[in-house]
């Protein structure tokens, strides 16, 4: 129970009950009281609502929620561009799948016939396989080409605005963009060398089926049989320029990531804590 002998005081108290649903005001032997619980058989209750003083916002501060949405979503971009590209390489497996599985379930005899049309069939058979993943693997590769270039502008935009940041953050910046230049250009160098594997793998098997065409026998089974064999060598090719013309394609949207990005410095270290 609290005492109050004036009502500017009164006033105040009344007012450090803010948290109290309730305050009761009674007279106790002349003196005008306040209480949390009725105080005497007469009293009066004053319901009390309480306030919040909510700290006005300032009106020239602005949210730095930008550099945190680029880098969300710079994130998932890249998230989905591994996906694409995990998407394609899967592509590329389960084609050579699909058509090492009809070589071994195709028995050619050489020097006949019937060999010569196993051949022309599963030449028929590799070209299919190959225009059916094909579609697939170019369907991917435009998402890959709009992804990049979605994340290409989005870090050309984040450069801009960053560009009046103070040292620290710059520095940042550059280590960033020194360090994504770096992957890029590994990618290149990895996918080059892929290239050439592949080149080689092909002008193996190719070398094989010309050896084979070169010992067919010299009648119409015989010309029958290169035939068949030609159309197995351009099958053959065909695989292999698919999956050699899909790695072309990524490099080619990182040279062009490279070329759009500023040639970013080496970052120097400075011994403070990058």
């Amino acid at each position: 129970m609290f005492t109050l002998k004036n009502s500017f005081l009164s006033l105040c108290f009344v007012t450090s009950f803010a948290s109290y649903s309730a305050i009761y005001k009674c007279e106790i032997d002349g003196v005008l009281t306040f209480s949390d619980q009725p105080c005497s058989d007469k009293y009066e209750k004053i319901e009390v609502n309480p306030q919040v003083i909510k700290k006005r916002p300032n009106a020239n501060a602005k949210p730095n929620t930008d550099s945190t949405d680029t880098y969300v979503k710079s994130r998932q971009l890249k998230r989905e561009i591994e996906q694409v590209k995990a998407r394609i390489k899967k592509l590329q497996k389960d084609m050579d799948a699909e058509i090492r599985e009809v070589k071994n379930m195709t028995v050619r005899t050489a020097n006949n016939l019937y060999g010569a049309s196993r051949s022309e069939a599963l030449a028929l058979e590799m070209n299919a396989i190959t225009e059916r993943y094909r579609g697939l693997i170019d369907v991917e590769q435009s998402n890959l080409a709009r992804l990049q270039n979605e994340l290409n502008k989005l870090n050309n935009s984040s450069a801009t605005n960053q560009g009046d940041g103070n040292s620290h953050t710059q520095e940042l910046n550059r280590i960033g963009s020194y360090v994504d230049m770096q992957k890029v250009e590994r990618q290149i160098a990895n996918n080059d060398a892929q290239i050439k594997r592949l080149q080689r793998e092909m002008n193996e098997e190719v070398a094989a089926l010309k050896k084979q065409s070169g010992n067919a026998n010299t009648n119409l089974a015989g010309a029958k049989l290169q035939q068949s064999l030609a159309q197995e060598m351009a099958a053959v090719s065909k695989q292999y320029q698919i999956k050699i013309n899909a790695l072309q394609k990524e490099s080619e949207i990182l040279r062009s990531q490279k070329a759009k990005s500023a040639a970013p410095k080496e970052p120097a270290y400075n011994g403070e804590g990058y």
